[in-house]
């Protein structure tokens, strides 16, 4: 395959790697119980996938209105996890 100039092997993996969701608007399906804050109710929430310490994936979720954060299990029931949980400390 022939490179067009200026065009290097990075450019080119990087441009076909599949594209991420973005925070205001995630891809895919929300996760159990990150639909709306637990504390107040908002629906416009920041909502962050990351892995816990064991390798679980999660969601942080942090809400603007009243500055609530919570970690949701992304195979969880919509129960918020502990902060033991998701630090793995005790």
């Amino acid at each position: 395959m022939a490179r067009r100039r200026g065009e290097s092997a990075r450019g080119r993996a990087a441009a076909q790697q599949v594209p991420l969701g973005s925070i205001s608007q995630p891809a895919g399906p929300l996760p159990a119980g990150t639909a709306a804050c637990v504390r107040c109710g908002e629906t416009q929430l920041t909502r962050i996938r990351m892995a816990l310490p064991d390798g679980r994936p999660a969601t942080f979720v942090s809400c603007a209105s009243c500055e609530h954060t919570a970690w949701f299990a992304l195979d969880g029931d919509g129960t918020p996890l502990s902060r033991r949980e998701v630090t793995g400390q005790d």
